[in-house]
């Protein structure tokens, strides 16, 4: 009765320990139902390991545990507004510290079992040190570090790293047979400090990859900067053109005072085409949306380009200001780069339509295009001197969805060139309420 009791603690112990990388993490949106039917899935498991004694053999209790690390990957991903990358990941994390204190348990057990009189009080007594004090270490210190308050991006190639050093971690398990013999010859202290360095390497390869996360942010800043500048430029012909068009109409003002009807006529035509350029200031719901695509519509209108825009800029503003900037600046910039090689007046044209479909955000920018692009890591080679300064757009476009879980998609057909970029609109407490 004591084991199956000792037992029970540390299955609920497993169950804890994913909340030690998860708890900061938003919840996922009427998911309460949901995860405590995940919950109860896993009360059931391990009544079913217990009741079975599946805990005799070491090899059949590890593969059950392995059942165990995918229900708690399922349940952190069901239960927190994550990837599912990052549910699994987490899962890595709960799943390695919890069992090194259940192996430090199982030591700590062995050693002391001479100066115990009581072996149900050395088994709920040691149970309840171990984890407790374990588990408090692990919230204070990597708990914090590791989730990154959720804003953590895991992609493929960091969870695959990190499933091969947790697919070692537990082969070293098997390393030295028969667990109750490597206790006395000390086998267990070389397999205990190789899966704690194993916790180390995991932990390096996550500093690893945050370092390159930031490395790409800084390349994002300088594209920025660079694109201020050319912002300054931008804005500053575009009021150099509104204030030419102004002064033009001063002077036919001034001219049809004394002219004819024919010449009155003509001055018309040319106010009228004048007045027509503020036509380009585009009303979506968004004034950040709004000045983008005036700036870019104003610059295009200059150079003969036309831009048709059918944007819904109302369900934007998840979206933040200098992203939004970068990613439609980007794409719209390539686009007009583009453009402007083609000679044909009418096919100097670009297409923008930005709206919602379902719960996902849809930009889609398209335009024709002269000859074939060539493509490297699945986007379009720069056809510019330097890759330094030039094609880094797409680029930012794709690292910078990536923060909002979004993907790009490029097409080149019949001519065109098509950009789409899909981004998950976050649920609001009614659109929840609706759902449920």
């Amino acid at each position: 009765m004591a084991e199956q009791v000792s037992r029970w603690i540390m299955q609920a112990a497993y169950l804890l320990s994913g909340v030690l990388y998860v708890h900061s993490i938003e919840a996922r949106p009427g998911s309460r139902k949901k995860t405590a039917a995940m919950l109860l899935g896993m009360i059931v498991f391990f009544g079913v390991l217990n009741r079975h004694y599946v805990y005799i053999d070491f090899r059949v209790e590890m593969a059950a545990r392995m059942l165990g690390f995918v229900l708690l990957g399922i349940m952190n991903y069901v239960g927190h507004m994550l990837s599912f990358f990052a549910a699994f990941y987490y899962a890595i994390w709960a799943f390695c510290s919890w069992q090194l204190m259940y192996e430090w348990y199982l030591v700590c057990l062995h050693m002391g079992e001479d100066y115990w009189r009581d072996r149900q009080l050395q088994l709920w007594v040691t149970e309840a040190l171990i984890f407790g004090i374990g588990y408090l270490i692990v919230a204070l210190s990597i708990g914090r570090m590791i989730p990154d308050k959720g804003r953590k991006n895991i992609g493929p190639r960091q969870l695959l790293l990190a499933l091969l050093t947790f697919l070692i971690f537990q082969i070293v398990v098997f390393v030295p047979g028969n667990l109750e013999y490597s206790f006395h010859d000390l086998r267990w202290v070389v397999v205990y400090i190789v899966q704690f360095l194993l916790c180390i390497v995991l932990y390096l390869q996550n500093e690893l990859f945050k370092k390159s996360e930031m490395r790409k942010e800084l390349e994002i800043l300088g594209l920025l900067w660079q694109k201020e500048k050319e912002h300054y430029q931008l804005s500053r012909d575009n009021i150099s053109f509104i204030s030419q068009k102004v002064h033009d109409l001063k002077h036919h003002i001034q001219a049809m005072r004394n002219a004819s009807a024919q010449e009155v006529e003509r001055y018309l035509q040319e106010m009228e085409g004048s007045i027509m350029t503020y036509e380009a200031i585009i009303q979506t719901g968004s004034v950040v949306l709004d000045t983008i695509l005036t700036e870019k519509t104003l610059y295009c209108k200059d150079r003969g380009i036309t831009v048709s825009c059918m944007a819904d800029g109302s369900q934007m503003d998840f979206i933040n200001t200098v992203d939004l900037y970068a990613i439609l600046g980007n794409a719209l910039d390539n686009a007009i780069e583009e453009v402007q090689k083609l000679q044909e007046q009418e096919k100097r044209q670009i297409d923008v339509l930005i709206y919602r479909k379902q719960h996902l955000l849809a930009v889609h920018v398209t335009n024709p295009m002269v000859g074939a692009l060539e493509y490297e890591d699945g986007l379009p080679v720069t056809t510019k001197g330097s890759r330094q300064l030039h094609g880094f757009g797409l680029r930012s476009i794709r690292h910078i969805l990536k923060k909002y879980h979004g993907f790009l998609t490029i097409q080149e057909e019949d001519g065109f060139f098509s950009l789409l970029m899909l981004i998950p609109i976050p649920m609001t407490t009614s659109d929840a309420l609706t759902t449920t």
